[in-house]
């Protein structure tokens, strides 16, 4: 059972497990932020006669979903600072910023321009251009899963 006797600042005293979420928290929360800067996306060509690829990258802040998961980052990341100074509840609501992160995710990927079709060449043997979804993306999906479970974590050990 959690101790929620009164710490001198007004809050319930907090165990070391609620902190090593917030902690937890804070440091993914600051890795999401960074995969924005990362490349998400970009376009691909690969030379079957000299075996070579080029690849035209996409980061998450050239698109509007990029700044979405940038803010989720930093928003995550000041949840999880309350979360270490003043309750851990501040630390499951993190799980919005994740929420929002992953829904700008989803987006980036439904995006209408049609990529897919208006970038697809093929010559056989000779060329080969398509698109691609690159490691930034990823990592932002894997990160705000993270934060979203650990969010959750601290939720459940509030009650």
């Amino acid at each position: 059972m959690a101790d929620l006797t009164p710490s001198p600042q007004g809050f319930p005293a907090r165990s070391g497990g609620g902190t090593l979420l917030s902690l937890a928290v804070i440091v993914i929360g600051l890795a999401l932020a960074v995969t924005a800067i990362l490349p998400w996306a970009g376009v691909t060509a690969e030379f079957g006669l000299v075996g070579t690829e080029l690849t035209h990258s996409i980061r998450g802040i050239d698109k509007g979903p990029g700044w979405f998961v940038l803010g989720a980052g930093i928003a995550a990341t000041l949840l999880g600072v309350l979360g270490v100074t003043r309750s851990r509840l501040f630390t499951g609501f993190a799980i919005l910023p994740a929420a929002v992160a992953a829904l700008a995710l989803a987006v980036f990927l439904s995006d209408p321009q049609n990529w897919d079709d208006r970038l697809t060449f093929r010559i056989p043997g000779l060329v080969d251009v398509h698109p691609t979804i690159q490691y930034g993306w990823f990592a932002a999906l894997l990160a705000s899963i993270v934060v979203a479970a650990l969010s959750a974590a601290a939720l459940i050990r509030r009650g």
